[in-house]
């Protein structure tokens, strides 16, 4: 996920992609996001807590494969590990091709899927992915350490906690010897961080077979919480075309594609809303190759974030419009679009997931606020399209996601945070 810190630091991971937040977390909600109280478990707290120091050491182990999304090599062996621990968990485990790509970029790598079966209840999709966005070389940069309640390294919070946190609290399952669920199911997949398109087809799948879906994406630091909704991911392009000449003999009778898109920029800057709401911002821009010459092409590429899906159309249609007459005569601007990830927004069942998760970390005498969206985009959105509720931000409390050797977990949520998924399986495998 490509994440960046937000308003009160309640983050998701920027791949996916990119994950960051746009408004305040609160506590407030509509009435089906009301705690639902919950007693707490002492015994599985109690193990909860012993467990915590496998769970960090796991945490070093993943750390210490670096995996970037186009990793070949620490995609295989991450997937070789992942599909050892869950077959020593009792899982059955297959392995699925990553297809596709995003922007010339090729996925690599085999989207790891274990089933547990139980002895009935609801099926549950638990899902956390294995890429990240540091290129090979990142973990010598920044090595794994442990520096008093923060554990560092590539990828730590986002989003290897997540995988570190299904496996363990699967672990305390196992040893608890509850299978009061029909099958568990478990994704861990390799290309989020370039917006899933090898394996969101898949994702559609497993959570259209699934009752429930866990995503485990991690959570801000400040505040520790949950979020009622991520952003979509979108992107356009325009593309200008204009006509050369020599820049020092007559460059009146060329057309500049350079000005058309500088003027092509200015003219569509209001389009952002500003946090919160949608966001419309040009990232990157080419014109050019010889400083004497009038270029005659220039590209823009913007990264869009809107808070729903029905948010994109207007936006695109309004560039489209604005596009029509450039900004210099003689040039011409042609966009391109894509919509990318889509928005997620929880329904009813989904809040009330979310309620269930509040109860839980309220009997631990922790607060758990709810963002009402963030400006990052994850899996989730692909999840819920299967029209099953969707719960996301189950992993680590994490901070600085996508800066190499600032990135970091709170290690003494370790116990909490194990403590919440393994009850919320629990719970809601049982639930009527």
């Amino acid at each position: 996920m490509r994440i960046l810190i937000g308003v009160l630091g309640l983050v998701l991971l920027t791949a996916c992609t990119d994950h960051g937040a746009q408004a305040p977390a609160t506590t407030a909600g509509p009435p089906s996001s009301a705690i639902i109280a919950s007693e707490r478990d002492e015994a599985l707290l109690a193990a909860a807590t012993a467990e915590a120091p496998a769970a960090l050491a796991t945490l070093e182990r993943l750390v210490n494969i670096e995996t970037g999304t186009e990793d070949e090599v620490g995609m295989a062996a991450m997937s070789d590990l992942l599909e050892q621990e869950l077959r020593a968990r009792g899982f059955d485990v297959t392995r699925h091709p990553t297809t596709g790509g995003r922007e010339g970029r090729a996925s690599v790598g085999e989207n790891i899927v274990g089933r547990l079966h139980g002895e009935g209840g609801r099926k549950l999709l638990l899902m956390a992915h294995m890429d990240t966005v540091y290129p090979r070389g990142g973990l010598a940069a920044a090595p794994f350490r442990v520096d008093d309640n923060r554990a560092y390294g590539p990828g730590i919070a986002d989003a290897k906690s997540g995988i570190a946190v299904i496996l363990h609290a699967v672990k305390l399952l196992e040893a608890r010897k509850f299978t009061g669920f029909d099958t568990l199911t478990v994704l861990f997949n390799t290309d989020e961080e370039q917006g899933s398109s090898g394996s969101s087809a898949l994702i559609g799948q497993l959570a259209g077979e699934s009752d429930a879906i866990f995503s485990f994406e991690p959570t801000g630091v400040q505040p520790e919480g949950l979020t009622y909704g991520t952003s979509g991911i979108g992107s356009v392009i325009a593309t200008v075309t204009g006509r050369s000449a020599h820049a020092g003999v007559a460059p009146e009778l060329g057309a500049n594609a350079l000005v058309a898109a500088a003027d092509f920029v200015q003219r569509t800057q209001d389009l952002d809303q500003g946090p919160g709401r949608l966001r419309f911002n040009w990232t990157i821009a080419r014109a050019g190759a010889v400083r004497n010459i009038v270029p005659n092409s220039a590209t823009l590429e913007a990264d869009v974030r809107y808070p729903t899906n029905e948010s994109f159309g207007p936006l695109v249609a309004e560039v489209r419009r604005l596009a029509v007459q450039p900004g210099v005569e003689g040039t011409t601007i042609d966009v391109v679009t894509d919509p990318g990830r889509p928005a997620f927004t929880a329904d009813e069942a989904g809040r009330a997931l979310i309620a269930r998760a509040r109860g839980i970390y309220d009997s631990l005498g922790h607060e758990l606020p709810v963002a009402p969206i963030i400006g990052g985009g994850t899996d989730a959105a692909f999840a819920a399209r299967s029209g099953k509720p969707v719960i996301e931000a189950l992993g680590l409390p994490g901070y600085g996601y996508h800066t190499n050797d600032d990135e970091y977990v709170l290690v003494d949520a370790i116990p909490r945070r194990l403590y919440l998924a393994a009850r919320m399986i629990m719970d809601v495998a049982q639930a009527q």
